[in-house]
């Protein structure tokens, strides 16, 4: 009798166990697209985004699913696991940095292992685009917001992975400049994965390679994400997006960084859907 009360305890420990660590990491990723709005779930146009995926040989989509449209994802999810492609949840809003307690991420995380769910697991994650220095809090407090965005992702990376979710970060490119050490347990704790907006193209190997770096010393993906919208788009300029130049001008730079970072971990990320297929037609 006293065996048999061990080994009941040993089953309920590792049952206990595998609901704590649900998360089969790490991540692996491949070159990736950013797609935001809706539009692309619908099924009339789901061989389009298919198409520029193909074209740019990426295997991974950070796509949005705006409130609402759930029913018309989970389609959309079954026909891009179909097709071999990986899907995140691209989300996020700047006030979402300003609790330490994480309690919108968490609620997005619940709609994420919502749609993995009914999907069969076609959903793998989250890519948490919070950006808490656009935020008038920021202006009066940057250290204390920053340190508090960093424990809410932290709070929101464990939420998710013990749901079998992954939890990636994006982020700007200098946070390295006044923030290194709450980037330093941002990236080790608080994600699965950072992706950068790499948006100055005089200095794209230099602005990322702290973030590889610490990518590396962590054993996880960095995504060095190339901008393509137009340029007064969200301020953008000449020197922060490819849209004039183009997709071979930026493939040409992507060898330079990757070159100069030399981190297998490292993968592009495009930046996003709509202007790069406006310059795959525009090639055509």
């Amino acid at each position: 009798m006293k065996r048999r009360w061990i080994w009941l305890a040993v089953l309920l420990l590792l049952a206990a166990l595998l609901v704590l660590l649900p998360w089969r990491g790490p991540l692996v990723l491949g070159d990736g697209l950013f797609s935001w709005g809706g539009e692309v779930l619908e099924p009339a146009r789901r061989a389009g985004l298919l198409d520029t995926l193909h074209r740019l040989e990426a295997d991974d989509l950070y796509q949005e699913i705006p409130e609402g449209e759930e029913e018309q994802a989970i389609s959309f999810l079954c026909d891009m696991e179909k097709a071999g492609i990986q899907v995140l949840l691209l989300t996020g809003r700047p006030e979402w940095g300003l609790d330490p307690q994480a309690t919108a991420l968490k609620e997005e995380v619940d709609r994420a292992s919502a749609l993995a769910k009914r999907s069969g697991g076609a959903l793998e994650g989250l890519m948490v685009d919070v950006e808490p220095y656009l935020t008038q809090s920021w202006e009066e407090d940057e250290a204390r917001v920053m340190e508090g965005y960093v424990s809410a992702m932290v709070a929101a990376r464990q939420y998710a992975n013990r749901q079998g979710l992954a939890l990636l970060a994006c982020i700007p490119y200098w946070y390295d400049n006044d923030h290194s050490e709450a980037l330093a347990r941002l990236i080790e704790e608080g994600c699965d994965g950072v992706a950068v907006m790499n948006y100055y193209r005089s200095g794209e190997a230099s602005h990322i390679q702290a973030e590889a770096d610490l990518a590396r010393a962590a054993k996880k993906p960095v995504v060095c994400i190339f901008e393509f919208q137009p340029p007064g788009v969200h301020g953008l300029t000449e020197e922060s997006t490819y849209y004039a130049d183009g997709l071979a001008a930026a493939r040409q730079s992507w060898e330079k960084v990757r070159r100069a970072v030399d981190y297998d971990g490292m993968v592009l990320g495009y930046h996003c859907y709509d202007p790069i297929r406006v310059l795959i037609e525009r090639v055509e």
